[in-house]
């Protein structure tokens, strides 16, 4: 169940990025017809996507903390290993168990910070500065959701690490490093 949660939300952070190359091309191609028609016609139809460069960041965002949950559990995050892997096998496990606890707190940090944000935003009816207006809560509840499936891979990775020893997640062993 919770690798369906990762992935869902991995789902939704590549549609975010899809939905960034959507805004963006869009206005490049609504730049481009209306530089055509200012050079055919001597006026400019000022095309424009409302707010498209604050769309595209609130994407970007949501891409980013969407993303952690998973990118954590399949090991895609960089992990600096070169003291890590000389260590003798209880100092190593020692060593997880204080990777994984520390991913914890992040993550409960990051989820709490942003949950008191966006409530914040909500109780004062914060809103962007763009042409859309959208209320900052909306945003910043999606980041919040991103930090919160990111804590619980770190609590699913820390109690790994407690029971079995070593987790797949905070794993040496990087096969797409291996295959370049």
């Amino acid at each position: 169940m919770l690798d369906a949660l990762y992935r869902i939300t991995g789902l939704l952070a590549a549609a975010s990025l899809v939905g960034i190359v959507v805004v963006v091309f869009g206005q490049v191609l609504l730049n481009i017809i209306d530089y055509v028609a200012t050079r055919l016609f001597g006026t400019s139809f000022g095309l424009l996507i409302p707010s498209y460069t604050a769309l595209s960041g609130y994407a970007l965002a949501f891409a980013t903390f969407l993303s952690l949950g998973l990118g954590l559990r399949k090991a895609a995050h960089i992990r600096v290993t070169l003291l890590e892997v000389r260590l003798p096998r209880l100092a190593q496990r020692v060593s997880l168990t204080l990777v994984a606890l520390l991913a914890v707190l992040i993550g409960g940090l990051f989820t709490y910070s942003l949950g008191q944000l966006a409530y914040q935003s909500y109780a004062w009816g914060d809103r962007g500065t763009g042409l859309l207006r959208e209320p900052l809560w909306i945003p910043q509840l999606v980041m919040c959701i991103g930090a919160a499936v990111f804590l619980v891979a770190a609590i699913h990775t820390f109690f790994e690490v407690l029971r079995d020893g070593h987790s797949e997640a905070l794993s040496t062993d990087n096969h797409a490093e291996e295959v370049t």
